[in-house]
């Protein structure tokens, strides 16, 4: 049964060949990638796991790297993710104990980091933006019953099917309870990471939101655009991150919102220096707030399991900093990681690239962090559009629901797909490409419905 994990691949591949490649992005590969856990996946012997998603993504990536090819110069991400890929195969093959297993690796790297880049690098601008705006809001609510699900009974549906369906096994048939409810984790098998996705998936709604503002409200559909006039999407979401009871995307989330408020302002530049003031000045509280909650020498004193959680995090950044230094500048494989006694998840993207693909793989990740901001800002300032303005913010916000969350969880399941296919939508944003044009709008009748013969 596991064989149906390749069918989003094969349809996604016959789409390609007949150009319909924009079909197979939207029709296929997103809800493969939003819907289906990367668990749901099919082991080929001599060849690493392929998941659904990845599966679907593979033809759509190998049109993306052909038009990214033909581009010719390329710009400073796209060399910065290309090195980074390249950085981590080196780690995995020359540091790995086991070869094939770094050479996994790094095909699944090159998959999902890569393939994805150069997807949404190309595939998306110009015309198929707001087509998937709304198909990836659209999709992630889906998630909605089953999350709710999760909370009450504590159990994965995602999991269950898996195992007794399709024999899967690395699905998490139960949630994680806290407070005495399951956080819902949806088809990410992780709370940490579905809340992440939420929170991304709450900014890009944000664009939506503006549309139906400054454009005929018709133009959201009619089904989309009652919930929209009542705000549902944007509170569904929220509910979403809360059901989730994940602290770092709930406070990433606040960080968004305030970004999400720059389209408001005329002065687009004064609004983003006053909103980069608050966020300096809340991180700054934050960091204060954190190291007194988690300055506990004794263990009985912890208060609760959140506590605990914290304390756990700041204390994994310290023990493992001599291990990052000997790493060197390719680091130790990410299989091959010396695991201290107890501290076996390191919940911190940042450090894990750092422990894994060493002084070459973070630095990139840093730079391709940096450009990422940047290239949004720029991009905010330069286009004139307010449509587009707004969207550059709104992925803008995206990005940061991403980054300041991963510095408490591992980039893990298909979150390296989601992150490097918007990071590549960042690079590409071009003015007028809203793609609304091909969406229904509401046509004028003329008053009389035929003409009047005077004879």
């Amino acid at each position: 049964m596991s064989a149906l994990f390749l069918l989003p691949g094969l349809l996604s591949f016959y789409l390609a060949i007949r150009g319909r490649i924009n079909t197979a992005f939207l029709s296929v590969y997103l809800p493969a990638l939003l819907l289906l856990p990367d668990g749901y996946s099919l082991r080929i012997p001599h060849i690493p796991a392929i998941s659904a998603a990845q599966s679907a993504l593979i033809p759509i990536g190998a049109v993306g790297l052909y038009r990214l090819a033909r581009k010719g110069i390329p710009s400073l991400m796209d060399a910065l993710v290309v090195s980074f890929v390249a950085s981590i195969a080196a780690s995995e093959v020359l540091r790995e104990r086991v070869m094939n297993d770094g050479i996994f690796a790094a095909i699944l790297a090159f998959i999902s980091i890569l393939l994805a880049y150069a997807a949404g690098r190309t595939i998306i601008e110009p015309g198929l933006r707001f087509a998937a705006v709304r198909r990836f809001v659209v999709l992630i609510l889906f998630l909605g019953p089953l999350g709710l699900y999760e909370w009450r009974m504590g159990q994965s549906l995602y999991g269950v099917i898996g195992l007794k369906v399709f024999q899967v096994t690395n699905v998490q048939t139960t949630v994680q309870l806290r407070s005495g409810h399951g956080r819902m984790a949806g088809s990410f098998n992780d709370a940490e990471l579905a809340g992440i996705v939420f929170g991304m998936t709450a900014a890009l709604n944000g664009w939506l939101v503006y549309l139906r503002k400054w454009h005929s409200a018709a133009v959201l559909g009619k089904p989309l655009d009652w919930l929209e006039k009542y705000h549902i999407p944007g509170l569904m979401l929220l509910l979403f991150i809360f059901l989730t009871q994940s602290r770092g995307p709930m406070l990433a989330v606040g960080v968004a919102y305030l970004l999400l408020q720059i389209p408001r302002f005329k002065n687009k530049k004064l609004a983003m220096a006053l909103v980069a003031v608050l966020i300096a000045a809340a991180a700054a509280g934050a960091y204060q707030y954190f190291s007194k909650y988690t300055d506990v020498s004794d263990p009985g004193a912890i208060v609760d399991e959140q506590q605990g959680s914290a304390i756990y995090r700041r204390k994994m950044n310290e023990l493992y900093q001599p291990i990052v230094e000997q790493g060197g500048w390719l680091g130790w494989g990410i299989l091959s990681r010396p695991i201290l006694p107890g501290m076996a998840s390191i919940d911190n993207e940042f450090l894990l690239v750092h422990i894994a693909d060493g002084h070459a793989g973070y630095i990139l990740f840093l730079l391709i962090v940096a450009e990422t901001f940047r290239r949004l800002v720029v991009r905010s300032w330069r286009l004139e559009a307010p449509e587009d303005q707004a969207f550059s913010i709104c992925l803008l916000g995206a990005m940061a629901v991403l980054w300041i969350s991963v510095t408490t969880v591992y980039m893990g399941e298909q979150l390296p797909q989601i992150a490097f296919l918007l990071i590549g939508w960042s690079q590409s944003i071009q003015a007028g490409s809203t793609g609304m044009a091909a969406m229904p709008e509401v046509a004028a009748h003329p008053k009389f419905a035929f003409k009047r013969v005077l004879g």
